[in-house]
């Protein structure tokens, strides 16, 4: 399989607090890598480091051959490949659902109208929001945001998508309708790197899965190498909080 994402010697601190330590990853085609661990385990600073939404203190992201931390590297045109969904959703409130879909696709790739609306047509279908291309994202709930969040980032046409926590603000009932549409994005095919605490999830669609801890990738294999037969005891430690 092609690598897509190769990460080496990541390092990123916090002021004094070193979160990232000596960080070493490949991300490959098709792979579906999530990563698990405590609150502050540094999972969310790898994920937002892998399209610089966080810059590393030392280290290299390579993406598709481009090391996304070279300054003459245009991260701008890379990014256009990464697509990103927050667990805040981040909409445009000023703008509907249909024109939240198609700023990026208008803006940064000049498309015109009718074929940024086509293209988003498709996939806010895909993602069961079609019925709602025109309407006030403030008025729609924690799951029809993060729904049109995913359709958003999928009309770039993404060859990654990372996922940031996408389920934890959401009430407790309407998870698994986010949780359906992920599934459905890796059914499609997808690369996805996802950080979550949704452990029966994590469980059924990871190929591989991290078990990060105070800035460290101490553990990684299959989900059932993880969450069946862990090797480290701190790993052993975490899960048993979800049994």
């Amino acid at each position: 399989m092609q690598t897509l994402i190769d990460i080496r010697h990541l390092t990123k601190s916090f002021g004094n607090l070193q979160v990232l330590k000596d960080i070493n990853l490949s991300i490959q085609e098709n792979e579906v890598v999530s990563i698990i661990g405590a609150s502050g385990s540094g999972k969310s600073t790898l994920l937002r480091c892998m399209n610089l939404l966080e810059e590393p203190d030392s280290g290299e992201i390579i993406f598709e051959g481009s090391d996304l931390c070279d300054l003459r590297t245009n991260v701008i045109q890379l990014r256009q490949d990464i697509g990103m969904v927050f667990q805040s959703f981040y909409l445009f409130a000023n703008h509907n659902v249909i024109e939240n879909c198609t700023i990026a696709l208008r803006k940064v790739k000049n498309m015109p109208v009718d074929k940024a609306n086509e293209i988003a047509s498709y996939y806010l279908e895909k993602v069961g929001m079609k019925d709602f291309m025109y309407s006030d994202v403030r008025k729609l709930s924690g799951g029809q945001k993060q729904r049109v969040a995913i359709a958003r980032a999928l009309c770039m046409k993404p060859k990654v998508m990372l996922f940031d926590e996408p389920t934890s603000a959401l009430d407790p009932e309407i998870v698994s309708e986010v949780l359906n549409v992920i599934r459905q994005v890796k059914e499609d095919g997808m690369t996805m790197v996802i950080v979550s605490h949704e452990m029966k999830f994590v469980q059924e669609v990871s190929t591989r899965v991290l078990f990060m801890d105070k800035g460290v990738i101490l553990e990684q294999g299959t989900p059932d190498e993880i969450f069946v037969h862990p090797k480290e005891e701190r790993t052993r430690e975490f899960l048993r909080r979800y049994r």
